[in-house]
């Protein structure tokens, strides 16, 4: 009996063990591609081997249980029949294995046709296959070991109803209380008796969860390297934010306004300069001196001469003077460069400029009148308060 489960265990390993050849030769013609990247792989191979992980600890069951002399003869002869008959379905298996293999080799030029979750076809299916095998036998094994305990059984033991264990009781597997002596071990600490308990089912299967989780991490960062590790994927994110922090300028500049212009420089002055004298020229010279407009190289201003205030007289414009809207024809970013390049020529005095127009400007001004404004927000609150 012990030999033949040993054979019958060396089998099944062996069909276990057939995707995994078939996958390494997958692995060796196009070293470019890996299994262990695709989720739904990981999860059914996982499933797998735990699903043989549980096959061998009932394997191991049933083995202790037809161990004795009784049961070995009663089932000789179902066993001799079952033999016969198990070469036939173990071929037929491994007939099935490789024509799914050969099948998934020649759908290989058209992988993408048939894709289930990233995963082909064909594997997908025959690991399915041997899920569904290994369930099968799970449950062969579960029936046979329930028939035999329940068929060796005296039939006054068989008339005792008994106790079903709870899920608790189950992936603990304590002793009972009243047992507790035959597992008694001679150690003794001040009156304090050790017992040689097992681990509980839960923690030898997590333990066991862990070993396969621990081979795929290795294969998939280490050895197939289809995974970044902590390095690359810090590289990665920073790359990845600098790009998004690009897009996101790029999106608020297009968003200036009045409010929120600032003075630019640099290549930004130069293309307002290309704006104004294809757009401005006009009217108010290319040097800013003023012909129809007014000059804007000197400290008069007829609408202020803020930078805020420019921008906002090119935005909107002012109609009643002759001078047009341009927020139609130019983007915030391209007013706020001609209000950038307007601002650098003051003081310029260009030759032939126009006469001053408008009020007196400087920069003290701005700031007066904020201080102005802010004094007057502080009073406001104080006031405020005190009411």
């Amino acid at each position: 009996m012990t030999m033949q489960l040993n054979k019958n265990k060396g089998i099944l390993l062996a069909l276990l063990m057939f995707p995994v050849w078939s996958f390494a030769q997958q692995t060796s013609t196009n070293s470019s591609l890996s299994y262990f990247s695709n989720p739904l792989f990981n999860i059914l191979f996982i499933l797998i081997i735990a699903l043989l992980v549980i096959i061998i600890v009932m394997g191991k069951a049933l083995k202790s249980v037809v161990e004795s002399d009784y049961i070995a003869n009663k089932l000789k002869k179902k066993r001799e029949e079952q033999s016969k008959n198990s070469g036939t379905k173990i071929a037929s298996i491994l007939i099935l294995l490789f024509a799914a293999s050969q099948l998934k080799a020649g759908n290989a030029g058209s992988a993408n046709d048939w894709m289930v979750g990233g995963l082909d076809m064909p594997t997908f299916y025959l690991m399915l296959c041997i899920i569904a095998f290994e369930v099968s036998i799970i449950a062969v094994i579960y029936y046979i070991t329930i028939t035999i305990i329940n068929d060796g059984k005296p039939e006054k033991v068989k008339a005792t109803k008994v106790k079903s264990k709870t899920i608790l009781e189950r992936i603990n597997a304590s002793v009972a209380v009243e047992k507790e002596k035959d597992i008694m071990l001679e150690h003794d600490y001040d009156g304090i008796r050790e017992l040689d308990n097992d681990l509980p089912p839960w923690w030898r299967y997590g333990f066991y969860v862990t070993i396969v989780a621990g081979v795929i991490y290795m294969i998939n960062f280490h050895v197939v390297k289809t995974g970044d590790l902590q390095d690359e994927e810090y590289d990665k994110s920073v790359a990845q934010a600098k790009l998004e922090v690009e897009a996101y300028m790029k999106t608020a500049a297009s968003n200036v306004d009045e409010t929120s212009v600032k003075q630019m420089e640099g290549t930004d002055v130069e293309k307002g300069k290309e704006v104004f004298i294809a757009n401005c020229a006009a009217c108010h010279g290319k040097e800013g001196q003023g012909t129809v407009g007014p000059n804007l190289t000197d400290p008069y201003w007829l609408h202020g001469g803020s930078l805020a205030d420019v921008f906002k007289s090119i935005k909107y414009g002012w109609v009643d003077k002759g001078m047009k809207s341009w927020k139609e024809d130019l983007s915030p970013v391209q007013i706020a460069q001609v209000s950038s390049f307007i601002k650098t020529l003051s003081g310029s005095n260009p030759s032939g400029a126009k006469a001053p127009q408008g009020d007196l400007y400087t920069e003290k001004d701005t700031i007066a009148t904020d201080s102005i404004s802010s004094i007057t927000d502080s009073l406001k609150i104080a006031k405020d308060s005190i009411k």
